[in-house]
């Protein structure tokens, strides 16, 4: 079960955040989780990486627990990340983004760089039209507006899993994706909306932070390829690609990124 939520005032919106503590002295991480999930959808992976971080896990604007505007931006979701590091008192922090919360890491990393200690981008791409599970519905003919929960995880079941991850292991962690608060249809169209048209390419070389871009070899919404781009525009960035995992890749190979974060922060 996920830990007690929080909530603080930024730029006039609620953010909600769970925390999960190694102790006082911790290196702080903030951890932003993917579409429409929110930090309980990461609370696992947040346990995991609190034997060694102080981890922050938010809900990013119109998800979870945070505010739900009818407008927002990438800009403003990344505004909302370094707003809740100022407001926890955080000079400078190591930040990990999975999926749609890697664009808000890289946008937030790109406005104040100097507060970014590390930066992991998973399953990460620099630009698109829309969401990459719309982009990916739109190829296939499948109107995900339309799709329960359950119908919209099963059709995308295809992009999002490895081969080699087993079918208890993909109900294992779907269970763990499942999020603390179901959006509603306007409140999922916001959130598209938020996305539709982002181009971080032309300042992603500006960026300073450390940077570790991981991609699932089996990623059918951001393949490696994608994430490979992230790499080569970021002066000095690592980039790996995870052999057995899909789009799902924290989960897929949890005991790994848990690792390759640890190490790349410095701290073994």
């Amino acid at each position: 079960m996920a830990s007690p939520f929080e909530t603080t005032p930024v730029d006039g919106h609620e953010i909600a955040f769970r925390r999960f503590g190694a102790g006082a002295g911790a290196p702080p991480l903030l951890l932003v989780h993917g579409l429409f999930g929110d930090s309980s959808t990461v609370a696992a992976l947040a346990h995991e990486l609190s034997a060694s971080f102080d981890v922050i896990a938010l809900d990013a604007l119109g998800h979870g627990h945070s505010s739900h505007p009818s407008e927002f931006t990438l800009d403003d979701q990344a505004r909302a990340v370094l707003g809740l590091a100022t407001a926890l008192g955080l000079d400078r922090f190591a930040l990990v983004g999975i999926s749609m919360g890697s664009y808000i890491a890289q946008a937030a990393a790109i406005r104040d760089p100097a507060r970014i200690s590390s930066l992991v981008l998973v399953v990460s791409k620099a630009h698109g039209l829309t969401s990459s599970s719309a982009a990916y519905a739109a190829r296939h003919g499948f109107d995900l507006a339309a799709a329960t929960d359950e119908e919209a995880f099963a059709f995308l079941a295809g992009a999002v899993w490895s081969p080699d991850t087993s079918e208890a292991d993909r109900r294992r962690i779907g269970d763990e994706l499942v999020a603390d608060v179901a959006l509603t249809p306007p409140e999922r169209a916001a959130v598209e909306a938020s996305l539709a048209g982002f181009d971080l390419r032309p300042t992603l070389p500006l960026m300073t932070a450390p940077t570790l871009v991981l991609s699932g070899a089996a990623d059918g919404l951001n393949p490696p390829s994608a994430g490979q781009e992230v790499a080569e525009l970021i002066r000095g960035a690592v980039f790996r690609v995870y052999e057995h995992s899909g789009h799902a890749l924290a989960s897929e190979e949890r005991e790994r990124f848990v690792a390759d974060v640890v190490a790349f922060a410095g701290l073994v």
